[in-house]
C-alpha cells in the first residue's frame, strides 16, 4: 500500500508562543509543517540591538520549537525590503506631521507576501500564522472575522490583505484566548509557553521614540518649530516627527495645566497646543488609500458600519460615504478624541472586517 504524502504548509515563526502553537496544531492535524522566519535585522549593531522583532531570544525560541516538533526551518533575510517598503515610508509620514501604522503596511507588503511566495516555491498548501483572527469560508469567498479573544484580536492590522492572500491563509489560534494558547503550549511541552508578548514597535531604543530612531536610521534632518498656545509662542521643539495628535507627555512645555497636541503644521514646523479636551474631538474625516477587502459588499452607496481609528480603541458606529474609488468620508455617530492623520481607520460589519484606509483630516 502506498502511503499518501502529508500536505505541506508554511508556518510563520516569530519565537513567540502564538506562532509556535499554530505550528504545533497543524502538525497534529497531519501536515508537514515547514517553519519560516523573516530576518529583518539592520546590519549595524547600533540599530539591530534595538530591534524587538527577531531578537536573539526569539531566534533561540524558534530553534527550540522546531527541534521539539522535529520540523524543517528556514530563514529569509529581508532587511533591505523591510527598510525600503516599511521603515522609510513610515519615517516620511512622521516627517510630514502624520502618525503612520507601519504594521498595516508590513503585513501585505512584506510578511505575508514573502512567506506566501515561499509557500508557492515549496509546493505548500498555504501559510499559517499565530494571529488572533478568524477566516470564514463560504464557497469560494473568504471573510476575515475578529478573533474570539477581544483583548487580543489583530484583524485591525490585516485590513490591507488581498482576497488572494486570505484564500491561502490559516489562523489556527483565532478561536482561542491567550490563556488557552499558553495551556496548549504546555501540552506540547514548548519552552516558550510563558514567554511575554513582543513589543508593538520594531525598534525599541530606551528613552527614544520610534520616529526618532527612524530619523537617525535614515540620517534625516529634523524639522524643528514652535509650540503655540492661543497663537502665542510658548516653547520650541526639536522636530515634528516626535509628536502626534492628542499627545500630552514629553512636550516640555509648562502651562500650569495639562496641554495636548492639537495640530501639526508640516510646512512651518509649528505645533498648536490646547488645554481643552473638547478641541481634540472629531466627528468627521476622510479616508484615503481605501482598501475594500470584502468584494461581497456594496461600495457604491453610503452605509452604516463600525470604524476603529486605532488598534487599542473600540470600534464605534459611523456612516461611510464613498467619494472616489480610493477614498471615502466617515461621519462618526459620536465624535472621537484625537483622530490622527496617518493612522488606519478600519471598518467592520459586526465582527467581520470590511476594509480600511488612511485617516486624512
Amino acid at each position: 500500500m502506498t502511503t499518501r504524502p502529508k500536505p505541506k504548509i508554511i508556518a510563520a515563526l516569530s519565537g513567540g508562543v502564538d506562532s509556535s502553537v499554530a505550528a504545533a496544531l497543524y502538525q497534529r492535524r497531519g501536515y508537514e509543517v515547514i517553519g519560516a522566519t523573516l530576518r529583518l535585522k539592520h546590519p549595524d549593531p547600533a540599530f539591530s540591538a534595538a530591534q524587538t522583532c527577531a531578537s536573539r531570544s526569539d531566534q533561540e525560541a524558534v530553534e527550540q520549537v522546531c527541534a521539539k516538533l522535529g520540523i524543517e526551518h528556514v530563514y529569509l533575510d529581508e532587511y533591505a525590503d523591510f527598510a525600503a517598503r516599511v521603515l522609510r515610508p513610515a519615517y516620511d509620514e512622521y516627517a510630514a506631521g502624520r502618525t503612520p501604522n507601519p504594521c498595516c503596511w508590513c503585513n501585505p507588503r512584506l510578511k505575508f507576501g514573502k512567506l506566501l511566495a515561499l509557500a508557492e516555491t515549496r509546493g505548500a498548501a498555504g501559510l499559517i500564522t499565530g494571529h488572533y483572527a478568524r477566516l470564514v469560508r463560504t464557497g469560494d469567498t473568504v471573510r476575515l472575522r475578529r478573533g474570539s479573544d477581544p483583548n487580543k484580536d489583530q484583524t485591525y492590522f490585516l485590513y490591507r490583505l488581498s482576497a488572494e492572500q486570505l484564500n491561502r491563509l490559516h489562523f489556527p489560534i483565532g478561536e482561542l484566548d491567550k490563556a488557552t494558547v499558553r495551556a496548549v503550549a504546555r501540552q506540547f511541552d514548548l519552552k516558550n509557553s510563558e514567554k511575554k508578548d513582543s513589543q508593538d514597535a520594531c525598534f525599541n531604543v530606551p528613552g527614544e521614540c520610534f520616529a526618532e530612531t527612524l530619523r537617525r536610521l535614515f540620517g534625516a534632518e529634523p524639522r524643528p518649530g514652535h509650540f503655540l498656545y492661543h497663537g502665542k509662542v510658548v516653547g520650541r521643539h526639536a522636530g515634528i516627527h516626535r509628536y502626534t495628535i492628542g499627545q500630552r507627555k514629553g512636550l516640555g512645555v509648562a502651562l500650569g495645566i495639562p496641554a495636548y497636541v492639537r495640530s501639526i503644521d508640516p510646512l512651518s514646523g509649528d505645533i498648536e497646543l490646547t488645554t481643552d479636551g473638547d478641541e481634540l474631538l472629531t466627528g468627521r474625516f476622510e479616508v484615503h488609500d481605501w482598501h475594500r477587502q470584502s468584494a461581497r459588499e456594496d461600495w457604491t452607496t453610503p452605509r452604516e458600519c463600525l470604524v476603529q481609528i486605532r488598534y487599542r480603541s473600540r470600534a464605534v458606529p459611523a456612516r461611510l460615504e464613498p467619494l472616489t474609488a480610493t477614498s471615502c468620508q466617515v461621519t462618526l455617530q459620536t465624535p472621537q478624541r484625537a483622530v490622527t492623520p496617518g493612522q488606519a481607520a478600519v471598518f467592520y460589519d459586526g465582527e467581520f472586517l470590511l476594509g480600511g484606509g488612511v485617516i486624512v483630516l
